[in-house]
């Protein structure tokens, strides 16, 4: 029989036995999940490779975009200068027509209008809004209650203090 230094070294032997097989069994799971990151390692690249791609061409894209809108903005910086020179010269034509119409040159064209204007009235025996000098209204001008249409608020209104209350439009704006 054996006795009990042998007995222990058999007891040793299955168990290093066992410890050699789950060894050997996870080294075989360890290997199957190495090549299983492997592949997934590989397969990230390809689609990665495709994604950069698909990057690279939008950032192509935007820089060609942002090159045609600096073109644009040059254009407008160039637009805005030519509207600012444009902008002084008629600020100087303006306060030069100012002058002109404030000068006596203005005043003599504006009595000349009104010269040529009372004489015209005076030859069509007309005046401005379709009335005769005689005191008559052409129908075709009329306007107001007594020919069929509507008052007009100003018509309405109660009249001024002291007199008659003219239109603004009619006036040119001076009361």
């Amino acid at each position: 029989m054996h006795n009990a230094g042998d007995l222990a070294a058999l007891v040793a032997a299955f168990f290093f036995a066992v410890l050699v097989c789950v060894g050997v069994y996870v080294l075989i799971r360890l290997a199957r999940l190495i090549s299983e990151g492997t592949r997934l390692v590989a397969g990230m690249r390809s689609r990665t490779d495709t994604v950069f791609e698909q990057v690279q061409a939008a950032v192509d894209r935007a820089n060609q975009q942002l090159d045609a809108t600096s073109t644009v903005t040059a254009g407008m910086d160039e637009l805005n200068e030519g509207m600012s020179q444009l902008t002084d010269q008629v600020s100087a034509l303006a306060g030069l027509g100012r002058a002109i119409a404030a000068g006596p040159a203005g005043r003599v064209g504006a009595l000349v209008y009104g010269v040529r204007h009372a004489v015209s009235i005076r030859r069509d025996g007309t005046v401005r809004d379709g009335a005769v000098r005689d005191g008559t209204v052409r129908p075709e001008r009329a306007v107001g209650p007594d020919h069929g249409q509507q008052p007009l608020d100003h018509e309405k209104q109660p009249k001024a203090i002291g007199g008659t209350r003219r239109s603004l439009a009619r006036s040119g704006g001076r009361r």
